[in-house]
């Protein structure tokens, strides 16, 4: 089961730092596989989590040709294996300028202030355009994102 948080907005108190509770819970969700037994058993066994977090990523908020505000997105990229981690690490450069252009399109037509950021429909782009640049990308998890003015 998948479940998608999604945290948008001005908040009272200032902002809320959720990335050490949702990276958690994410490497929760992948860290479990089932392994075969004895005897047509099957055994649940724990697997770390191939994962690689990025720099957060800043882009401008852009609406009728004036800088409106700034879009705030930290992911996190997960791989399938150690081998593809480790190739995921070489070419996170290249990773992030997908990321970084795919953002600036997204920002562009559906981002604004005023409103919510749809995290769901921009998970979705991120994952295209990252496995679009490498194919060793199983997913990429957004741990925090925020529009402000």
């Amino acid at each position: 089961m998948v479940q998608t948080i999604i945290v948008s907005g001005p908040l009272s108190g200032g902002q809320i730092n959720i990335r050490k509770a949702v990276i958690s819970i994410a490497a929760a969700s992948l860290a479990v596989s089932v392994v075969p037994a004895t005897a047509g058993e099957t055994v649940a066994r724990e697997t770390p989590p191939k994962l690689l977090p990025l720099q957060p990523i800043i882009v401008p908020i852009i609406n009728s040709d004036r800088i409106e505000g700034a879009l705030h997105v930290s992911v996190v990229m997960s791989a399938a294996s150690d081998v593809a981690l480790a190739g995921l690490t070489e070419r996170e450069p290249k990773l992030r300028a997908a990321l970084v252009a795919e953002l600036i399109e997204f920002s562009r037509l559906y981002v604004s202030t005023q409103m919510p950021v749809n995290a769901a429909q921009l998970r979705t782009l991120l994952t295209n355009a990252s496995r679009a640049q490498d194919k060793d990308v199983a997913d990429v998890l957004i741990v925090e994102i925020s529009a402000m003015a």
